[in-house]
């Protein structure tokens, strides 16, 4: 039983699954899970953007609640396998947390700078009103 799966002809939309910048070769990142022993398949795009989801009737016996449980296994397995791939297609391990503090120190100075040239352009506008 087919759930979830792309259309034949991708739109201009859903065609990248990369943000703009990503490393080359990052939007063709699919990562691959299963659970039950093979009975659920997910597909994940770069990201863990859900791409694909099967699963085999016989699984249907077990209940609803086995089959959510199966899912979630099979699609977390797939995006370990998708973060797996990036991460080796970046170079190593990503530190998310250093990652941050970088982002959060280049956006510190960025409002420093913006504060001076606002008070410069503060300043000019109030030596033109004097003239």
């Amino acid at each position: 039983m087919r759930l979830l799966s792309q259309t034949a002809a991708p739109s201009a939309l859903t065609e990248s699954t990369s943000p703009p910048g990503a490393p080359p070769g990052e939007g063709e990142l699919r990562g691959r899970g299963t659970a039950a022993d093979g009975l659920v398949e997910a597909v994940v795009a770069a990201y863990g953007r859900l791409e694909s989801l099967e699963i085999d009737p016989r699984l249907l016996r077990r209940g609803t609640g086995a089959i959510a449980d199966h899912v979630i296994e099979a699609v977390r397995a797939a995006q370990d396998d998708e973060l797996r791939q990036r991460q080796e297609l970046l170079g190593g391990d990503i530190d998310q947390a250093a990652t941050h503090r970088q982002l959060e120190a280049v956006a510190a100075e960025a409002w420093r700078g913006l504060d001076g040239m606002i008070g410069d352009l503060d300043a000019l506008t109030r030596r033109f009103d004097q003239r």
